[in-house]
C-alpha cells in the first residue's frame, strides 16, 4: 500500500505495550498490496492497527477513491438492504424522541450521501451532513441537503452546536479515535445527546472479503467503547447488539465532573477467543469456497463458459485472490451508473443488463451483504436468457 505506515500506540488509555493478535495481507482498492496488523492493548484490551497508513494518504483514498466507503454506491428500493439499515437507524432515533426536544438541530457524521438525513423522521428540525468525500456530499446536495463538506477530524463547526449528533460506522475510520470522540463530544449541545454505531469486534463473520476491512483502523467490544466515550464526559444511556454485527449505543453529555460513571467490562478474553475462533473459521470457509468453486470451473472448462462477476468493488478482489477465474471471465458487471464504462483491474465495467449481448453464460453474485438483492436484479437474464446465476453464499 502506497505511502508511509506508522506505529501508534492505543488511543484509548495512552500505553504503548501492544500484542499482535491478527494479521493479513490483501489487495485494497487503488492501493498497493497491503499487509494489516492488528494489535491488543496490554492494559486496557483495545484493539487497533498498527502500523497503519499516515492520515495524509488516508485522508487521499477518501478524498478521490471512487471505492472509499462513503462514495460507494448502493441500491435504496424497496427491499433493499440499505432500506432495512436506515429503518433500523431511523427507528433507534425515534426511540430517543421522548428526551430530545420538539424541534432542533441534528448533524449526522459521515452523512455520505444523505440516506439518514432523509430518513430521520424529524420535520421541525435542522438537519445537516458532515461528509469528508466529495462525491458523496455532491450527491447528497443534490438531494437538497445541507451538507459541511470536510472529515470529523478538521471542520470548522462552532462548538455544541447540536441537539442531537449520529454517527453511524464512523469511529471505525478515524485515525485519531479518542480526539474523534472528543470532538463528536465538542459538537453537542450540554445535556444533547449523540448515538454512535460501531462494528462489534467480539461477533467477527467470516467470508470471502475482509471482515477487519483495512479502512479501520479501530476495533471496539462493549468495554473499550465505553471507557473511550466516558472519558470525554459522554454518558452511555442504551446499548443495543444490533445486526452487522455491531453494537449501537445512545449517550447524552454531560459534564465530566457530574458524570457517574458505569462499570467498564473487562472483555479482552472475550475478544481473544473470537479473534481466535474467527481465525479458524475463515479459513475452513476458504477452503470450501476453493474446493466448490474447483468443481465449476472444471465443468467450464469442459464447456468452454464465459463468465461474468456481479460486483466491481472489494469482495470481487478478494474473491479473485482466492480464486482463479481469470481464464472463464469476460466481464464484470456492477448496477452503479458511475462505474459503468470504467477499468475495474483489467476489465471494464457493465451494467447487468448487458450480459446477453457480452455472450456470457454465468453470472456470479460477488457479494454477501447485498447478495440477494444482486441476484434478484440478475434473476430476469436467467429467465430470458439461461444465464446461470452462481451465489457465492449458497447457504446464507
Amino acid at each position: 500500500m502506497e505511502g508511509v505506515w506508522l506505529e501508534v500506540d492505543c488511543q484509548v488509555c495512552g500505553a504503548k505495550e501492544a500484542e499482535a493478535v491478527y494479521e493479513r495481507s490483501f489487495e485494497t482498492a487503488e492501493l498497493d498490496r497491503a499487509h494489516m496488523r492488528l494489535v491488543l492493548c496490554s492494559r486496557c484490551g483495545f484493539l487497533y492497527a498498527s502500523p497503519r497508513p499516515s492520515p495524509e494518504t488516508m485522508a487521499e483514498h477518501y478524498r478521490s477513491s471512487p471505492s472509499a466507503s462513503g462514495a460507494v454506491w448502493h441500491a435504496h428500493g424497496k427491499g433493499s438492504r440499505h432500506e432495512r439499515i436506515a429503518a433500523y437507524r431511523s427507528g433507534f432515533v425515534a426511540r430517543l424522541r421522548e428526551e430530545l426536544p420538539a424541534s432542533g438541530s441534528v448533524l449526522d457524521v459521515g452523512s455520505s450521501q444523505g440516506d439518514m438525513l432523509c430518513a430521520y423522521d424529524l420535520p421541525e428540525w435542522r438537519l445537516v451532513g458532515l461528509e469528508p468525500s466529495a462525491l458523496a456530499a455532491a450527491r447528497a446536495r443534490e438531494r437538497g441537503l445541507e451538507v459541511v463538506e470536510a472529515s470529523l477530524e478538521s471542520n470548522d463547526l462552532p462548538p455544541a452546536s447540536f441537539d442531537l449528533v449520529t454517527c453511524w460506522s464512523v469511529l471505525e475510520h478515524v485515525w485519531d479515535v479518542r480526539s474523534a470522540v472528543a470532538e463528536l463530544a465538542r459538537l453537542t449541545k450540554p445535556g444533547g445527546h449523540l448515538v454512535v454505531y460501531v462494528p462489534d469486534s467480539a461477533r467477527p463473520t467470516a467470508q470471502i472479503s475482509e471482515f477487519f476491512s483495512f479502512e479501520h483502523l479501530s476495533h471496539f467490544t462493549t468495554g473499550t467503547l465505553y471507557r473511550l466515550v466516558q472519558d470525554v464526559g459522554l454518558h452511555p444511556l442504551r446499548l443495543e447488539h444490533s445486526e452487522g454485527p455491531g453494537l449501537t449505543l445512545a449517550l447524552r453529555r454531560e459534564d465530566v465532573a457530574s458524570t457517574a460513571a458505569l462499570p467498564v467490562p473487562d472483555d479482552r478474553d472475550e475478544l481473544v477467543a473470537a479473534l481466535r475462533r474467527y481465525g479458524h473459521e475463515r479459513a475452513a470457509f476458504e477452503d470450501g469456497i476453493r474446493r466448490r468453486f474447483e468443481h465449476l470451473l472444471a465443468d467450464w472448462r469442459e464447456h468452454s463458459t464465459r463468465v461474468a462477476l456481479f460486483g466491481a468493488g472489494e469482495h470481487t478482489r478478494f474473491l479473485l485472490d482466492l480464486v482463479g477465474l481469470g481464464e472463464h471471465l469476460v466481464a464484470v458487471l456492477d448496477s452503479d451508473p458511475t462505474k459503468n464504462g470504467r477499468r475495474f483491474l483489467r476489465w471494464t465495467v457493465h451494467p447487468p443488463e448487458a450480459a446477453p449481448d457480452l455472450g456470457v453464460d454465468v453470472i456470479v453474485i460477488s457479494s454477501r451483504p447485498f447478495q440477494e438483492e444482486m441476484a434478484a436484479a440478475a434473476e430476469p437474464l436467467s429467465l430470458a436468457h439461461g444465464i446461470e446465476i452462481v451465489r457465492c453464499y449458497p447457504e446464507w
